[in-house]
């Protein structure tokens, strides 16, 4: 029996269609959850103006004993009306074989004046407008926490100095006992930091908890002097969308995580 070859190319395309479809058949999409760290806290200091570089080392040692190292760099600045600007940028491997870039996903302006944030996204040329969320200045009382599953040790290092800057040190330990967070033997989560009292941020931060791995973030190319006003202002050909809801409900709204 003869066969065209229109015909053999035809039944070709037909199986592998089927096979494709076979194979997407098998379970929906699924996708590897993804992991954040929380970055540097900049608080909107008024007389405080200041511009840097802020950095992000996270390595994180994996079941079998190995480590896994990621990285990125970005731009930060506060005005004298305590303004900030930020960026945020994605994470590149350590090393980077493939020269993997680090790229601006978002950048976030808070306005103390104003009581609102601005975060936006350059892809879509959108800015999300927030109400203003502050983090209050004041720390957890050490000892035995509310819960009753976790003790606070906190130890004062001395005085140093950071990037040219007068720095407060200090650690702190958590101790989650066993059970307290699902976990079966005790965890001990430390935290040391490099507090600048000039600028009322944390200049220097180097975490260690066996769940999230070490994290050091730290601020290089500190300058202390008002940064150019037009880092404070929001693109002017990005759409604004507000969030912030009517006027008496705002000390109400929180801004979403």
């Amino acid at each position: 029996m003869r066969f065209s070859i229109g015909l053999l190319c035809a039944s070709l395309i037909l199986c592998s269609a089927t096979m494709v479809a076979a194979q997407e058949a098998t379970h929906a999409p699924d996708f590897r959850a993804q992991e954040r760290i929380a970055p540097l806290y900049f608080p909107p200091v008024a007389d405080a103006p200041f511009s840097a570089i802020a950095h992000t080392t996270w390595v994180r040692t994996l079941p079998d004993g190995s480590s896994e190292t990621h990285e990125n760099a970005r731009v930060v600045a506060r005005d004298s009306d305590g303004r900030i600007f930020q960026e945020r940028r994605t994470f590149v491997p350590v090393p980077n074989p493939t020269n993997q870039q680090s790229i601006t996903r978002a950048t976030q302006y808070d306005d103390p004046v104003a009581h609102v944030t601005y975060f936006c996204l350059p892809g879509a040329k959108v800015c999300n407008a927030f109400p203003l969320v502050t983090v209050p200045d004041r720390e957890l009382p050490a000892g035995l926490q509310p819960d009753g599953t976790t003790y606070l040790t906190r130890e004062n290092l001395g005085v140093d100095t950071f990037a040219g800057l007068d720095v407060v040190r200090t650690r702190e330990t958590f101790t989650f006992y066993r059970a307290s967070v699902g976990n079966t033997k005790t965890i001990l989560r430390t935290v040391d930091y490099w507090y600048s009292a000039a600028l009322g941020v944390n200049v220097q931060v180097k975490r260690h908890d066996p769940r999230d791995g070490d994290q050091t973030l730290w601020l290089s190319n500190i300058v202390e002097s008002a940064p150019e006003e037009l880092w404070f202002q929001v693109p002017a050909a990005y759409q604004i969308i507000d969030h912030r809801g009517p006027a008496p409900m705002r000390s109400e709204t929180g801004q979403p995580q």
